[in-house]
């Protein structure tokens, strides 16, 4: 007995209204879990562009010991004192830098504030827009932070209670692209000079080696045991290893999510099965093939996985809209922005479709199997 698409579509349709309810729940679960699949991995991919920061590798940063947060570090002038006095055919700039966490717009940003005049040769930055401060009162901030928080030249910032103008919308390798970046001079007036230096930043000479310079500033009496020397792109390359980290985790627990899909399916079909034994039975009897019933399972379970399918991709992109347009989501000092694209969709619903058809047919082989007889006995 052989039917055409439309007819067999016909009546998987008709069955799903019969009995809407069920029909309605299973399609609801499944959308969650589809919603849960398309936002991990829109999480995941928006890590992605973080991985390639790179930082400026001639420079080295010295900071105090055994500290998790950079924020903590005190570096004291006498150990400012003996960096400055490293000889200029190794060391060609030290610039001490003042770091904070800020929290403006429900947003945590790092607060750097250095000299301006290293902005450029220590930090490699690049003025984007506006200029660079020159009046008491101004700040630049990178481009990212400037983005998340729409603000532009001219806009006014509240740091520690006292209002800044921005002056400078800038890039800079590295994690730094989110930091909002003070004049050094007047960081000191706002600050105070108590605890005033989190660490310095150490350019090495041009034909130096910076690996020699390391260990000549590790080994040095006055450094040794309370503070620590590494490459600034030691940072980045921590964040960056962290990123790639939750992304690979953020990818498995999508696919996991989406496993779901397949206990969704084999509940309802299973269900259906258990409920109906005596008519399948008699559809059977009556020439009604177990393919043909098979291929009628499996449509059924790709339709209501197609209609959650739908439900969670719209859900989803309602989550990203309100995503973008009130809240933002910060990860390591980075902004991260929900992007789904086509390629996410498309393997979403391969695989949903798939773990649809796995789910149907293991909820329905034991029984299809089953003879007429055992099926009417039972």
């Amino acid at each position: 007995m052989k039917r055409s698409l439309p007819d067999t579509l016909y009546f998987v349709l008709k069955d799903l209204r019969h009995d809407w309810a069920r029909t309605g729940l299973t399609v609801l679960g499944i959308a969650v879990v589809i919603f849960s699949f398309f936002i991990l991995s829109t999480f995941a991919q928006s890590l992605v562009s973080f991985n390639e920061a790179e930082s400026y590798k001639s420079n080295l940063i010295v900071v105090q010991s055994n500290l998790i947060d950079l924020g903590d570090s005190v570096l004291d002038d006498s150990a400012l004192h003996t960096i400055e006095q490293m000889p200029s055919n190794l060391v060609s700039q030290v610039s001490p830098v003042i770091f904070r966490h800020l929290r403006i717009n429900d947003h945590l940003i790092q607060l750097r504030a250095a000299r301006v005049e290293d902005w450029i040769t220590v930090f490699n930055m690049e003025l984007l827009e506006g200029q660079w401060p020159k009046d008491f009162g101004e700040v630049a901030v990178g481009q990212d932070t400037a983005k998340a928080n729409d603000w532009k030249i001219g806009s006014m910032v509240e740091i520690f209670g006292s209002e800044f103008r921005i002056s400078a919308i800038t890039r800079s390798p590295g994690s730094a692209f989110s930091s909002i970046w003070m004049p050094l001079n007047q960081a000191q007036v706002h600050f105070g000079k108590k605890n005033l230096y989190q660490m310095v930043v150490v350019q090495v000479a041009q034909n130096a080696d910076a690996d020699k310079v390391k260990l000549l500033l590790q080994t040095n009496p006055q450094l040794t045991g309370k503070y620590s020397v590494f490459f600034e792109d030691t940072y980045s390359q921590r964040n960056t290893q962290i990123l790639k980290d939750m992304f690979s985790l953020m990818s498995i627990c999508s696919i996991l999510a989406l496993l779901a899909v397949s206990f969704g399916t084999y509940t309802s079909t299973n269900l259906s099965l258990t409920e109906r034994s005596r008519e399948i039975s008699i559809l059977r009897a009556i020439g009604f093939p177990n393919n043909c019933l098979s291929r009628l399972l499996g449509l059924r379970a790709i339709m209501q996985a197609l209609m959650a399918y739908i439900i969670g991709m719209v859900a989803t992109f309602l989550y990203i809209a309100y995503r973008q347009s009130n809240t933002q989501l910060y990860v390591l000092g980075f902004n991260v922005s929900f992007k789904i694209t086509w390629q996410i969709i498309l393997g979403g619903f391969l695989l949903t479709t798939a773990l649809a058809l796995l789910g149907a047919w293991l909820s329905s082989r034991r029984l299809l199997h089953m003879s007429v007889n055992q099926m009417l006995r039972d």
